[in-house]
């Protein structure tokens, strides 16, 4: 899988959970887990803030977080009841450990490579793997930005792809504001994801739209992109 550099990993540095995405996550928890003792994993969890607010949510809670970006994770505040993963999502697999749940919370569209076939196996690897260290009755929170098109249903996604994966176009996308540039990255329309969530053997339990994030764009772009709608969707999942 491809990674960013520090400079790119560093926009990133934020936590897109807030007050209103946390609800929906909460609720998930509370529902699957009434006791509020569980473990989790934060894959691509970055600066831990997420995981933090989760600890203080749940007092009986245990969390761990995986994140390939020295820089990010240097930056979690320590804790008894987590433990701090410098290490890449590809080699998830390896951890022997298995979790009441597993978030994927805008990640899933970063686990690139040199291709969009590639990168789409990467994806559905992920899932299948996230979904072979659950317990039984553990969940996979994911949190992405779909991507919707006007005349095919994934087709803007491919395109973002192909545009931001390329080096020769990274002047352009990085101007154009992709902080992937020369990278990529890989959006899929809400379509696509139920599609995957199958092939990886999950099921959704829940779905949400917690909020009305929008990111406006020229409509030249959005013409371009065949860009019907954009939106942040949350999956629950569980296996099937």
């Amino acid at each position: 899988m491809k990674k960013l550099e520090d400079s790119q990993v560093e926009a990133f540095d934020t936590e897109y959970v807030d007050d209103v995405r946390w609800e929906t996550i909460k609720a998930g928890i509370d529902q699957g887990f009434p006791a509020g003792k569980f473990t989790f994993l934060d894959l691509g969890g970055g600066n831990g803030r997420f995981a933090d607010r989760v600890l203080a949510a749940y007092p009986n809670s245990k969390g761990t977080v995986l994140d390939s970006s020295e820089v990010l994770i240097s930056r979690n505040q320590p804790s008894e009841r987590k433990t701090v993963i410098l290490d890449s999502v590809e080699n998830f697999g390896r951890i022997d450990a298995r979790y009441d749940i597993v978030f994927l919370h805008w990640l899933l569209h970063h686990v690139v490579s040199d291709s969009y076939a590639h990168t789409r196996r990467n994806q559905i690897w992920t899932l299948n793997a996230a979904g072979e260290h659950l317990t039984a009755g553990g969940r996979i929170s994911v949190f992405e930005n779909l991507y919707d098109g006007l005349l095919i249903d994934n087709l803007p996604g491919r395109i973002i792809y192909r545009m931001t994966s390329s080096r020769a176009l990274s002047g352009l996308t990085r101007r154009l504001g992709a902080n992937t540039a020369g990278v990529g990255v890989c959006f899929l329309s809400k379509k696509e994801w139920l599609s995957s969530f199958r092939e990886a053997g999950l099921q959704v339990i829940d779905y949400a739209e917690p909020d009305t994030w929008s990111w406006s764009l020229p409509l030249s772009r959005t013409v371009c992109l065949n860009i019907q709608r954009r939106y942040a969707g949350h999956f629950w999942l569980g296996v099937q």
